[in-house]
């Protein structure tokens, strides 16, 4: 049983490992093609000021645009689009 676990933990590893490099294979594709690898979403940044008394003040939301890649994960330092377009409101704490 123990060694039945290990093979499937081994070949889920291996599978995750896979789609990755092939999402970067697909990344760096575009890149050199010029094919929309990158792409803004504008997204709502508010910042949450911490007051006396356990109270939170939030500071009218600024826009930003933020740069995403269009792949399935997270590539060279940026979220996937898919990602930013479902969180595009980020809360800062100061």
């Amino acid at each position: 049983m123990l060694r039945i676990a290990k093979y499937a933990l081994a070949i889920a590893i291996a599978v995750a490992l896979l789609a990755y490099a092939t999402d970067y294979a697909i990344l760096r594709y575009r890149i050199a093609r010029n094919r929309s690898p990158y792409n803004k979403v504008t997204i709502l940044v508010y910042y949450a000021i911490q007051e006396k008394g356990n109270r939170t003040e939030y500071a009218s939301p600024s826009e930003h645009e933020q740069t995403c890649v269009n792949a399935l994960f997270p590539q060279i330092g940026l979220a996937p689009c898919w990602y930013v377009r479902r969180h595009k409101e980020q809360i800062i704490r100061i």
